[in-house]
Order: structure tokens, then C-alpha cells, then sequence
């Protein structure tokens, strides 16, 4: 694959085009909730595709196509999704829940200054109530549209952006491609502007990237990003109003027995993705 240009153009690009993207987004977005209000779900789903499609999903195919001739081999979405590492790794996700839920434990109890701790935790319910308006009454079809805006579509949009563009333009510029994990994984978490969810979401950036890596397809990623989101936006949709869903509450700091279970699995499951994906090498 040829690049066209160098690693500071390159991500310079991605920026702009990024930066141009939330100016959009942010217009039509505060035109849209100034016309229908904050708790219109029909309104702020429309906002949400719109920016997973302007935001996220053009910069990182219009950097693709300036960068280099072979779009699709830079975002690696020129290959199918292999089977076995793909399920496994779905497999990894179900099992680390407990294991993850004792993470955010961590991270919510990290000491802070009352006045920043208010803040963050304002920044938190504010987010928690824009998924509660995305998913909209509970019924039905609601749930097959939450499905499709949160799940599906939020997850193929943040993986083009984040793992195929941005992990992908640093791992071909030279950068170790571990430290491209990492880096972008960090910078994934800090745009979701959650820190109570900071570690977390970080570690499953991480595990995105690897699958990336390690698979060298972005489906596999996609997949599991919105395999994880839908699987969140059921539980909460199965759970009663005003209480934690069944998926929150697996697992915690004091469940110490059932989180060293749930991290040893984990860790078993991603020897077994990494294992499977050296075994299906040749085929791909």
C-alpha cells in the first residue's frame, strides 16, 4: 500500500476534517434542538446520526481517500470478519462483564475533590439521560430503533474513525503499533467525556484495537462494538424503570470470587482469539 503522505499530514487531515465535522454537527444540532427541545427522542436520534455519519464516518473515508489509492486496504475493510476469532471474541465480551463492572467499581471510587466530583458526576447523568431520551418509550420498535442508532450504526462509526483511520494512519506512519493501541484507545475513552467510565472504556478501546490487529479486518471491531452497545441498550431496556439493568449489577469490587473468575476467562479467551486468528493466517 502506498501512502501519499507523511504521518503529521496525515493525522493534520484527519483533524480537519474531524474539526469540520463537530462545527457542522454542532449547527445543525443546536438548530434541531431548538426546534423539537432536548427530550424529543425522534430529534435526538436524528442528531446522533447525524453525527456518527459527519463526525466520524466521513473523516475517516475522506482521509482514507486522500492519503492513499487503497482506501479500503488503510482501513482494512477489505477483508470478511473470520469466523472463529470473531465469535470468540464475542465470547470475551459476555465473560469480562463481571470482571468490567468491578473496573468501573474502581474507577467510581477514585478520590476527587467534592466540587470536581459534582461536576463529573453532573457530566454523567446528563449522558445518562441522553441514552435514556435516544431509546425513546418503552416498547418494541423503540428498542429495534435504539438497536440500530446506539448499537449498530454508533458502533460502525466510531470504529472507522478510531480504529480504522486514527490507529491505522499511526501504525503504517511508523508508530509502534502497540503504543497506536493504546494511544487511541485513551483518546476514544476521553471523547466519550465519562470519567467514571474512563478506565473501562479505555480497556475496551484496547480490546478493538486488538482485534484489529490481530484479525486485520475492521469488521471484526465494528461487530463487537455494536454486539457490546446492543447488548447494553437490552439489558436496559429488560431492566424496570429506575433501576440498574441485569448486566450492571454482574459482578462489583466486593464480588471478589466471581471477578477472578470472569478476568481469568477473559485472559483465556483472548489467548484463544489471538491463537485462532494465527491458525486462520494463511486463509486470509
Amino acid at each position: 500500500m502506498i501512502l501519499l503522505l507523511d504521518l503529521k499530514k496525515r493525522l493534520l487531515f484527519l483533524l480537519f476534517a474531524f474539526l469540520i465535522g463537530y462545527f457542522i454537527v454542532s449547527l445543525a444540532s443546536a438548530f434541531i434542538v431548538g426546534r423539537f427541545g432536548a427530550d424529543s427522542t425522534p430529534a435526538m436520534r436524528i442528531v446522533a446520526v447525524l453525527q456518527d455519519m459527519i463526525l466520524f464516518i466521513l473523516p475517516a473515508l475522506a482521509t482514507a481517500l486522500i492519503v492513499t489509492r487503497q482506501p479500503a486496504e488503510l482501513l482494512e475493510i477489505d477483508r470478511r470478519p473470520p469466523a472463529l476469532p470473531t465469535l470468540l471474541a464475542i465470547c470475551v465480551l459476555i465473560v469480562a462483564i463481571p470482571a468490567m463492572n468491578a473496573v468501573i467499581w474502581l474507577n467510581q471510587s477514585l478520590p476527587l475533590p467534592d466540587s470536581l466530583a459534582h461536576t463529573l458526576r453532573q457530566m454523567e447523568e446528563h449522558s445518562e439521560a441522553l441514552v435514556a431520551t435516544l431509546q425513546g418509550p418503552h416498547n418494541v420498535p423503540n428498542l429495534i430503533v435504539s438497536i440500530l442508532v446506539v448499537g449498530v450504526f454508533a458502533g460502525l462509526s466510531e470504529e472507522l474513525l478510531f480504529r480504522g483511520a486514527f490507529q491505522r494512519l499511526l501504525s503504517t506512519g511508523g508508530v509502534n503499533v502497540h503504543a497506536a493501541i493504546w494511544m487511541v484507545a485513551i483518546v476514544f475513552s476521553l471523547m466519550h467525556m465519562q470519567f467514571y467510565g474512563f478506565v473501562p472504556r479505555m480497556l475496551l478501546g484496547a480490546f478493538f484495537g486488538y482485534a484489529l490487529l490481530w484479525t486485520r479486518s475492521l469488521w471484526v471491531p465494528i461487530i463487537l462494538h455494536a454486539f457490546n452497545n446492543s447488548l447494553y441498550v437490552c439489558a436496559q431496556w429488560i431492566a424496570p424503570q429506575g433501576t440498574p439493568s441485569p448486566i450492571d449489577t454482574v459482578g462489583s469490587g466486593q464480588d471478589f470470587l466471581l471477578v477472578a473468575i470472569s478476568a481469568f476467562l477473559a485472559a483465556t479467551g483472548l489467548i484463544l482469539v489471538r491463537r485462532a486468528c494465527v491458525a486462520e493466517a494463511p486463509q486470509n
